[in-house]
């Protein structure tokens, strides 16, 4: 036998290096005459792919949650439904409802006297509150703690009439929408309102439409000058002579009267008359309105 030889002649010794496949980047070797083979481990996934089924997953999981809720809150939206200003609303079925707006106002509890009682002709009415004729008494003027001024008069005049606190219409001479506690002890309506979180004695009226009337102790109740409810617009005007006495129309209370510093213009007090003439009576005498002070 012949030793083999090259069929490309080349020099005894010489191996092929090609003969055994060599291992490359993992992929297995190929045979002689066989097709490659691709790689055995798994191609790495699409970003983009992941990105769009974690999306269709989070969309189905909210309207999922969406309907559950909904369907529990079905039917009682409309009637819990409130506004501010009372403009229209619309309900659940497609109608539409129009509603107000509801405060909810502090509780309320009655004013235990104070005593001693005070006589009705040692309280006399100021600008800024009431004047007491006893030295062992402080003056009740506007500000003051409102269990103690109110205090003062029921001890003085028995349990008024109580509205509670309510939403001030400014009938009594609170800034409309402000809150106010109005005390009514016959003719004299005691005004509270609330100031810096305190609750305060803030304003008076003596007034003949009150209630009572004349021959109650409430209505005796002078000014400093010595003016009672009943007097006539002649003895006012004698006993205001230093001071500005004017005459108007008050759209909800009729004619009025003023009496003013002389030296300043500012208001002293005011309150309704029944007319300008002489022998016309003063029917009610007024501290400055809460809502101009």
């Amino acid at each position: 036998m012949s030793d083999p030889r090259d069929p490309s002649q080349n020099p005894p010794g010489w191996t092929d290096p090609y003969s055994d496949p060599i291992d490359v980047g993992g992929v297995p070797p190929v045979a002689p005459g066989q097709p490659p083979t691709s790689p055995t481990g798994q191609p790495p996934g699409s970003p983009l792919l992941t990105g769009l089924i974690i999306g269709l997953l989070l969309v189905a999981i909210s309207v999922a949650v969406f309907q559950l809720f909904g369907a529990e809150d079905e039917g009682t939206a409309a009637d819990t439904t409130t506004t501010t200003d009372g403009s229209p609303t619309t309900t659940t079925d497609g109608s539409s409802t129009t509603t107000s707006s509801t405060t909810t106002l502090p509780t309320t509890d009655p004013y235990p006297p104070v005593d001693p009682p005070i006589p009705a002709e040692d309280i006399k009415m100021m600008t800024d509150g009431l004047r007491i004729n006893d030295n062992d008494i402080k003056d009740i003027v506007f500000g003051t703690e409102d269990d103690l001024a109110i205090g003062r008069l029921v001890a003085s005049f028995g349990d008024p009439e109580d509205t509670g606190w309510q939403t001030s219409t400014g009938q009594y001479g609170v800034c409309a929408g402000d809150l106010e506690r109005v005390l009514i002890f016959d003719t004299f309506a005691a005004i509270v309102t609330k100031s810096g979180g305190q609750d305060i004695f803030n304003g008076y009226r003596n007034d003949l439409t009150s209630g009572g009337g004349l021959g109650t102790d409430p209505a005796s109740i002078e000014t400093l000058s010595g003016l009672v409810i009943g007097d006539t617009v002649q003895t006012m005007q004698d006993i205001y002579a230093s001071q500005r006495v004017v005459f108007g129309t008050d759209p909800k209370l009729g004619a009025i009267y003023e009496v003013n510093s002389a030296a300043s213009g500012v208001q002293l007090l005011w309150g309704p008359v029944e007319g300008e003439d002489p022998s016309d009576r003063v029917i009610g005498i007024y501290a400055p309105d809460v809502c101009g002070r």
